[in-house]
């Protein structure tokens, strides 16, 4: 007699119906073989026999009369037979036979989902939750269900039901509000549910309409709806300050300000370590402030993320006096409010930051950064102020210093299981020093034996390609324009932006034809961006059209438009031919997006 492996193998080979006959000589020797009932079924309903599906569930359900999948599948082959009077019957008897039970519930559920029987669906859990008295029965279910047909409205009900019995899932119904969101259509339909739902003393729906009124950039509705929730306990102290940190990082430094000031107003009945939260988030938001510029968001970046590069490059209003003044006050405040506490290294090392990269007094950071030093960091601030201090001697013009100082950490830290911090920095002062043998002697020794899962992996293939392409590959004169480029790269760590953007320019005009002129191009274009010599960049981006950085030469002139010369017209021009020109460029996605903003802001 042939066996169930015989069978498969016939549906294998689409005899289906050999298949048939295997799996019915099997449940006639054994009328509870299982697989054999399974295998017999699919086989029945693939080929729509659904009255011989009926009679194989019927005896099925006869030696197993507590399967209880085979009751709700008999009344799925009826009701796709058209035999729906009979169906409704078999469901029915299933419900009173077994509505005790939740699981119950959910097998019918899913089965009218999948028959789309929506009228059945509500009527069933309406049932369900009154028998079991459970007001949130299968809600989640049925808007899942709501929302799959676009019946946006029906679903919210369903989410607003669930929240109410189950508010610890927040964040599961946020995410599912959100989803509903992403089509703006929906958005005025979201505000009308969650309003309406809105209880007195019972904050589970103002936290959601909290929530939405964000993601869809009401930032000054989100701020007045967690007004409205109170700041009464630890819960609302929290709250309160993951809203006014994710103001700050939206940029709504406005309202962050406004949001850490409603704690501090409060401080009195608030434990130091929320005090010394608040007021070291309210500095970060102010130093945030401080360091906004035109150039914020940058399509063009210059090796962006990349350890050895400077990116940031500061410019400040004209107000910037004010900003510094309240930042510096602050930390003071927080070092003389909370003495020797947790928050001493976090504020010195605030100090230290906004001394060296905002005052550029490099002596006075050193002293903070050294303050920081001695309040017990843990190990991350700990190394991040140690490579600090090297960065103030470095910013001074004093390589030997810097060099000395890291070198001491740098034996320490030594592992060959990873890249330390000290180990890049090395690299990084060896490179600024012009010395480039040794640069790429230590880089290619990393290398070699770093897996690339590293996180400074691609940092340090990047460089050793920039060393390789214009150094060591090149001619004499590709050699001495590199090691001026150099020279504008120390000067940039040394917060001397003139003379680096000078460097460049030399570079540019004394060595026409080397290899690192693109790359010095781009670097001076970007820089030139951000000390207000806007023509200067311009050209040059213009230049960069010509080169093989053109796309970056394109989208560089859409944003000096933009930002410099606020000619929208202008800019979208550039952004278009980079589309066009450049499909396939990293930074074709961005250019998209900036230029859909760009849209949204013209329709309003």
């Amino acid at each position: 007699m042939s066996n169930i492996q015989d069978a498969l193998f016939m549906e294998r080979k689409g005899e289906l119906e050999k298949a048939k006959i295997i799996y019915e000589e099997l449940l006639d020797k054994n009328p509870k073989n299982r697989q054999a009932y399974q295998r017999l079924k699919d086989i029945l309903k693939r080929t729509e026999e659904l009255s011989k599906a009926t009679l194989l569930i019927e005896d099925w359900i006869k030696s197993h009369p507590n399967d209880l999948q085979a009751h709700i599948e008999l009344g799925e082959i009826l009701y796709l037979n058209n035999d729906r009077l009979n169906a409704d019957k078999v469901w029915e008897k299933f419900e009173n036979n077994y509505g005790k039970n939740q699981s119950t519930y959910r097998m019918l559920l899913h089965t009218y989902s999948r028959l789309s029987l929506t009228q059945k669906m509500k009527k069933l859990v309406y049932r369900g939750r009154r028998k079991l008295n459970k007001k949130d029965l299968l809600s989640l279910d049925l808007s899942n269900y709501y929302y799959s047909r676009q019946t946006y409205d029906l679903s919210l009900d369903e989410l607003l039901i669930y929240i109410k019995s189950n508010p610890a899932h927040e964040k599961l119904v946020m995410d599912k509000i959100l989803l509903i969101s992403d089509d703006p259509e929906n958005h005025l339909l979201i505000e009308k549910k969650l309003v309406s739902n809105l209880e007195e003393n019972n904050f589970k729906i103002h936290k959601l309409l909290a929530g939405f009124y964000f993601k869809t950039e009401k930032y000054n509705d989100a701020f007045n709806m967690h007004l409205s929730m109170g700041l009464q306990n630890n819960s609302d102290f929290q709250r309160w300050l993951n809203l006014a940190e994710n103001l700050r990082k939206e940029s709504q430094y406005r309202l962050s300000i406004d949001s850490y000031q409603k704690l501090l107003d409060i401080k009195s009945t608030l434990n130091k370590s929320i005090i010394g939260d608040a007021l070291l988030g309210l500095g970060k938001t102010y130093e945030a402030q401080l360091l906004e510029n035109n150039y914020q968001n940058r399509l063009v970046n210059f090796y962006p993320d990349n350890i050895f590069f400077i990116n940031q490059v500061y410019e400040f209003r004209k107000d910037s006096l004010k900003y510094i003044e309240s930042t510096f006050n602050l930390y003071q405040r927080i070092l003389k409010e909370l003495p020797a506490s947790t928050f001493s290294s976090r504020a010195h090392y605030r100090l230290g930051e906004l001394q060296l990269n905002v005052m550029h007094d490099f002596e006075g950071a050193r002293n903070s950064y050294f303050s920081a030093f001695k309040s017990r960091p843990n190990n991350d601030l700990r190394n991040n102020i140690i490579l600090k201090i090297g960065d103030t001697y470095l910013a001074e013009g004093n390589l030997k210093n810097a060099k000395n100082h890291n070198e001491q950490y740098y034996q320490q830290d030594r592992s060959i299981k990873y890249i330390n911090s000290f180990t890049m920095k090395k690299i990084h002062l060896t490179f600024l020093s012009g010395d480039i043998d040794t640069t790429k002697i230590l880089i290619d020794s990393l290398i070699a034996n770093t897996s690339p899962s590293d996180k400074y992996f691609n940092d340090l293939m990047e460089l050793q390609g920039i060393i390789s392409q214009h150094f060591f590959y090149g001619n004499k004169h590709d050699k001495e324009a590199f090691l001026f480029y150099v020279k504008a790269e120390k000067y940039l760590q040394e917060f001397k932006f003139i003379e680096a953007a000078e460097m460049l320019s030399f570079v540019r005009e004394k060595y026409p034809n080397t290899s690192i002129i693109p790359t010095a191009m781009l670097r001076e274009c970007l820089l030139r961006m951000v000390i207000d010599d806007a023509s200067i960049s311009l050209n040059i981006a213009k230049l960069l059209q010509k080169t093989s950085l053109a796309p970056e030469g394109v989208t560089a002139q859409g944003e000096i438009y933009e930002k410099a010369y606020n000619d929208t017209e202008k800019a979208m021009e550039m952004y278009n031919l980079l589309l066009e020109e450049y499909p396939m460029s990293m930074l074709a996605e961005p250019v998209r997006i900036r230029i859909r903003k760009l849209n949204t802001i013209d329709k309003s």
